[in-house]
Formats: C-alpha cells, sequence, structure tokens
C-alpha cells in the first residue's frame, strides 16, 4: 500500500516532536555516568552511616549514606557537569574531592578514609624513577609504624588525581619518593609540608616551594674523598663514571674537592647502560681507583653487578654507593643502606611534625648518615691494608 506523501510528511514530525519534547531524553543522549565508592577508617575497615553528598555547578545537591559495608553509589548522574564529592561523619574529619570530571557510561570509583581530628596522618606517595623505595620505607616506619599510608603512583590510573586526592585529605606529612613523585607534589600540593627524597640530585630540579624539603642520599664530597685517601694513601688519580643528564653537579663537587687536594679526577659520562663497559675499558690504566654515585645508571643490581666484576677483574679499588655492593666486591662504601636513609628520613620527618623545622628551614639537606663497609677479601685480592683505627660498620 502506498503512503501519501503528506502523512508520510506529518509520521516524521510527530516522531520528531515526541523524541525532544520536554522531559524526554533526546534519541542521541548520551548515558548517564555512575558514581561509586567507599568510606572506611583509618585502618581500611568499613565506615557505616557516612553522609555522602555530590555536588556541581548548576546541579542540585545529591545526598547518599553509606552501608554496613561502607559502600555508596549515586547511580545516574550527568556527565556534563564537573563535580565536588564529601564525605562526613560524626567523629571524624570531613574529606572532600574537587575538579571530579565524570565520563558518560563510565563509573567513578572514588575511596574516602576518614580520620579523627588529632589522629597524625603521614602518606607517603611513591614512584619506582628509578631508585627502589621498599627498605627506605620499611626505615622511615620503624619510627611511625602504622601511621604511615603508602600510595604507589606507579599503580594508579591517574596519578596528579591520587596526589590531589591525597592533598583534599589533609594529612600532617607527604613524604615523596622518586623524581615523578616529587614532580607531582610541586605541581598539586602547595599547602602540606612535603619531605621528598630518592631524587639523584633535587638541585637540577625546580622542586623547591615553601612546603617542600629535599634530603639528598649523596655524602658531602670532601668527607668521600677524606675516605678514599685513608683507606689509599698517596693515591693520585681517580676515575667515575656517572650518569650525564642527572649527576653533573655531584662529578662537579667531587671534581672540585679533589683539586682542593691535588688529586686528579678522570670523568666518564654515560647516557644509557649500555655505553657502560665500553666508559669503564676507557678508564683502564688512567685511575687508581673508582667512584661510583647512586644514580639512575648505577641503581639497578645489573649495572652493580657489571661495574664490581669490572673492577675486580682489573684490581681497580671501587668506592661504592652503599653497603650492598660492598657484599659483591667492591672495597668500601662511603654512603649508607636505603633503610638507614629511611631511618634518617623519619628522623627529620619527627621535627618538622613537632615545629622543631620548617622546610625553608633547610630546603635541601645532604645526607649525614653513611656506613663505612669494608670488603676485606677484596682488600686482601688488591693488596690494601685496611687501616686499624678506621671505623668501620659492617666487615664483609
Amino acid at each position: 500500500m502506498n503512503i501519501p506523501r503528506r502523512s508520510a510528511g506529518m509520521t516524521f514530525l510527530a516522531l520528531l516532536l515526541a523524541a525532544t519534547w520536554p522531559g524526554q531524553a533526546p534519541l542521541w543522549a548520551e548515558s548517564p555516568a555512575t558514581v561509586t565508592g567507599t568510606v572506611v577508617d583509618p585502618d581500611g575497615k568499613p565506615l557505616p552511616e557516612a553522609r555522602v553528598v555530590l555536588s556541581g555547578e548548576g546541579v542540585s545537591p545529591t545526598r547518599a549514606l553509606s552501608n554496613a559495608a561502607g559502600r555508596f553509589r549515586f547511580p545516574a548522574v550527568n556527565p556534563h557537569h564537573v563535580y565536588s564529592i564529601t564525605a562526613d561523619l560524626p567523629g571524624f574529619k570531613t574529606i572532600t574531592y574537587d575538579a571530579m570530571a565524570l565520563e558518560a557510561g563510565r563509573t567513578r570509583v572514588v575511596k574516602f578514609r576518614l580520620t579523627h581530628p588529632g589522629d597524625l596522618d603521614i602518606v607517603a606517595l611513591v614512584t619506582r624513577d628509578p631508585f627502589p623505595y621498599d627498605e627506605f620505607l620499611h626505615g622511615f616506619g620503624s619510627r611511625f609504624g602504622a601511621h604511615v599510608r603508602v600510595v604507589d603512583l606507579d599503580r594508579e590510573r591517574d596519578p596528579a588525581e591520587a596526589v590531589r586526592r591525597t592533598r583534599a585529605e589533609r594529612p600532617d606529612l607527604i613524604l615523596g619518593t622518586g623524581l615523578r613523585a616529587a614532580r607531582l607534589i610541586r605541581r598539586e600540593v602547595g599547602d602540606i609540608p612535603s619531605l621528598l627524597t630518592l631524587v639523584t640530585d633535587p638541585r637540577r630540579y625546580d622542586l623547591q616551594t615553601n612546603t617542600t624539603c629535599f634530603l639528598m642520599g649523596q655524602p658531602d664530597a670532601d668527607w668521600l674523598l677524606d675516605r678514599l685517601t685513608e683507606i689509599l694513601p698517596g693515591i693520585q688519580r681517580i676515575g667515575m663514571v656517572y650518569q650525564a643528564e642527572v649527576s653533573s653537579l655531584l662529578a662537579r663537587d667531587l671534581r672540585q674537592a679533589a683539586e682542593r687536594r691535588g688529586l686528579w679526577l678522570e670523568f666518564r659520562l654515560v647516557h644509557t647502560p649500555r655505553e657502560l663497559q665500553s666508559a669503564l675499558n676507557s678508564l683502564r690504566g688512567l685511575m687508581e681507583a673508582l667512584v661510583v654515585p647512586d644514580d639512575d645508571l648505577t641503581s639497578t643490581p645489573r649495572a652493580r653487578d657489571r661495574i664490581t666484576a669490572w673492577a675486580l677483574k682489573n684490581r681497580v679499588p671501587l668506592a661504592a654507593p652503599s653497603p650492598d655492593w660492598v657484599d659483591h666486591g667492591a672495597l668500601f662504601s662511603y654512603g649508607a643502606s636505603y633503610e638507614r636513609r629511611g631511618e634518617e628520613a623519619s628522623r627529620i620527618a619527627d621535627l618538622i611534625l613537632r615545629g622543631v623545622l620548617h622546610p625553608t628551614d633547610f630546603h635541601v639537606l645532604r645526607s649525614s648518615e653513611v656506613q663505612m663497609a669494608v670488603n676485606q677479601q677484596t682488600a686482601m685480592i688488591l693488596g690494601v691494608i685496611i687501616p686499624a683505627n678506621l671505623l668501620i660498620d659492617q666487615h664483609d
């Protein structure tokens, strides 16, 4: 049967009006977003009956209560707004997360951790770039115990948002480890005391604010050379391999300290691990001892093993950044383990929390923590006699 042209036009108009009539969703409308999450206490236990409020500019506030499992849910949220979400419960500090953008058809998960007023709250924001932080955190936590909460930014879908979320929780102190963590804290946190560390040389980066300070792991260059010349009296030529992009200031410090003593320092700049072997080989016969800083090049076990093996094969005394190198054949260490550095950071954090120090008091603090470890077997192979009066933390 043929439909008259006029009737077909009226049918199309009727369908169009029905699709756009007030109160009816357009045929092309996007799916709503969903916001869900949990509310827990400092130990991670669910908090029922917490009030959660979702609000946004031009949107009426929506309220929900967390259930017995601490869960809440907003099932149909317009995605075309920027939202804030707040959780509060009597006896706990209120937390608000701002500037939350939603995506159509997607579920946004928000996790609230409410603390009691007066509770000590320390959050560690960590990235592994490149230094391992596990032992460091163990040393740091030896003072603060369960009060230290760790957020691994490498595992976060949106690391910047994780840092903003931490700021919204208003912890008493933020501990940042790794360069990426330091940069995110510098950008997203401006009003919470933050102690940053495990960055090769923070002097190279624009990371300082009125609330940030650094614990620099590299010891003083003069102290290092004092120990080197004490173990190897009469030494004149020292070699050093380092990561060119991050350790140039450390190399400058060591060169200036060497010049003050009339010593010669032979540098080899390395950009990638592939260049390490050729850089070491080019130093053969040009030095009487090798110094290695703790930087992006040397922080991996593979690099450590390659350097120590080369030094033993070529009978070159090796001054290494931490005692674990001594366990693998380095002659001696001039720096502390990551755990000892964590203990030092905890002492500084305690002074900041008690108001004795403020981050602006020292912006960059060079570590005073050292572990003078000596490998006696390596010393015997090299024919080095360790002075009897040398203060040694451990013998290997």
